[in-house]
């Protein structure tokens, strides 16, 4: 019989197939509670449609259809997750202080590291799906929901701040029910990825135009059910795909034998290298197979939607958390950030980068590592991640421009960068998916660190330099190049709404159209 890690208190209705096929039972319940959820989402489409003026009953439905997956998931070990949700509620609802968006972020933060803590305590070597996992997405949400919250207060008193925040800031506290809903959705509860309350409001209430012309900083909610069948369809397809290399090809190139000492000694570098690749690769598509059904789950209740493209072709990636090709063609630090975890790299940037008084990338590198746990692994790579980016936007802003002068020496650019980026990110994640210290030590000591070495000696000899001055810009103030300049190094790191750029002309397009 397969073993169920001692760790999981979720259901065990679905043991046989555990002992039939020895996946591990918190895997199999949940991909079937993912695949529960986007049925759940075409039920919410079918009977509750927002065109209905029933925002009650689609909050309802949200919220108890969470509830419900929840339990399956994780058991009565859910209230964990209730009690989190709760206090933070009562702070941003009674916490009348200028500082309660401060408290509530460092409550959520703690909540779920001291989680973490008695779990490592308790299993420390035995990772399965526990309460854990929807606290990373709850504490997201009611975190950016206390920030924009502040922002509105701020603004309303005057104080001048970046368009992004303005644009989801939040005018009021939501109810009761507005805000369980919100937090406790079977859409995004078991794997996120996390969407901002002026989403979620827009897309219970639907087109309201009354609403739209309020205020400027109203978001839209867009939907295409003509569409929405072949959007799933797509994902669910792509998901299969990603379970077989998971299931069947994924157990052949094991990431511990990395960090083999057997291994280490009897193999030459370039082999290693090759082998750390290839496991890294595959060790990938677990997580391919996560957010592709966490976005299939969005798209079945009608979120994502954002419109067509250039040639007409309908867009469902508003909710998307990663873009695969993107990843394996990455030809630099920034295009993998821009297009991995999209919206939890998004909630860094709203909670921390634009906010950090100094230090912006390295504290918010420390913050993502919190927020994955409390291994030392997750801490190495984060720190490292942190000095990894500055070195890569040095060479873009020195390097690049002597490879700009024919095609041929853009291919050659876009090739080293390539390689240099892919091999970048195999010594970074090594770290994150072994997770000890020992073993992450050993590995890198193996190859004398040379990839951190090199990173370190790019720091510090390549100089800073300021984006370069558009020519229609020259007659502006000095304040507001300044703004634009600083606008674009955010932009290099933490984008704003994941792939924003693309997001942003294909929404023009729409709207052009």
């Amino acid at each position: 019989m397969a073993p169920v890690s001692p760790l999981y208190d979720g259901s065990r209705l679905l043991y046989i197939v555990t002992d039939k096929t020895g996946v591990p039972l918190d895997q199999v319940n949940f991909v079937t509670a993912q695949f529960s959820a986007i049925l759940l989402g075409f039920i919410l489409r079918a009977f509750l449609p927002h065109s209905a003026g029933k925002p009650v009953w689609r909050l309802l439905f949200c919220l108890i259809a969470g509830i419900g997956l929840l339990y399956f998931m994780i058991g009565w070990s859910m209230w964990i997750v209730l009690l989190q949700v709760a206090v933070c509620y009562l702070l941003l609802r009674y916490l009348t202080t200028g500082y309660m968006q401060l408290v509530v972020f460092f409550f959520a933060m703690g909540f779920m590291l001291v989680m973490y803590v008695l779990r490592n305590m308790k299993y420390y070597d035995d990772l399965c799906y526990d309460a854990t996992y929807p606290l990373m997405i709850t504490t997201q949400k009611i975190t950016t929901l206390a920030f924009s919250i502040s922002d509105w207060k701020l603004h309303q008193k005057g104080v001048k701040m970046q368009e992004e925040r303005l644009k989801w800031s939040v005018r009021e506290i939501p109810g009761f029910l507005e805000y369980f809903a919100f937090t406790l959705s079977f859409q995004g509860i078991l794997a996120g990825p996390f969407c901002h309350y002026n989403t979620f409001r827009a897309f219970i209430e639907g087109n309201n135009k009354e609403r739209l012309q309020e205020s400027k900083l109203a978001v839209e909610y867009m939907d295409d059910p003509s569409t929405v069948m072949r959007a799933v369809a797509s994902k669910i397809a792509a998901v299969f795909m990603w379970i077989f290399i998971t299931a069947v090809v994924q157990p052949k190139f094991p990431d511990s034998k990395n960090v083999d000492p057997e291994f280490i000694a009897s193999h030459n570098m370039l082999t290693r290298l090759g082998y750390l690749y290839i496991s890294l690769f595959f060790q990938r598509a677990k997580y391919y197979v996560s957010w592709i059904l966490a976005d299939a789950v969005y798209n079945a209740s009608g979120l994502g939607y954002i419109g067509k493209d250039n040639d007409g072709k309908p867009l469902w990636t508003g909710m998307s958390n990663v873009f695969v090709w993107k990843i394996e063609t990455a030809t630099s630090l920034k295009v993998y950030l821009d297009n991995w975890n999209i919206m939890t790299s998004h909630w860094l940037r709203h909670v921390c980068y634009m906010r950090a008084p100094f230090l912006n990338t390295l504290l918010t590198f420390v913050l993502s590592a919190l927020w994955h746990g409390l291994f030392i692994g997750y801490y190495v790579t984060f720190v490292s991640a942190a000095f990894f980016v500055q070195a890569g936007r040095k060479i873009r802003q020195n390097i690049r421009p002597l490879f700009q002068s024919s095609s041929a020496a853009k291919f050659v650019y876009e090739v080293i960068t390539f390689l240099g980026t892919q091999l970048s990110l195999c010594f970074l994640v090594l770290s994150f998916v072994i997770l000890h210290w020992e073993p992450t030590i050993r590995f890198h000591s193996s190859f004398y660190w040379c990839c951190h070495i090199i990173v370190g000696i790019l720091v510090i000899v390549l100089p800073s330099k300021r984006p370069e001055r558009d020519e229609t810009k020259s007659q502006q103030p000095a304040k507001q190049e300044k703004q634009s300049q600083d606008s674009v190094k955010d932009q290099e790191e933490f984008p704003a709404d994941g792939d924003f750029k693309l997001r942003k002309r294909e929404v023009m397009s729409v709207q052009k159209s």
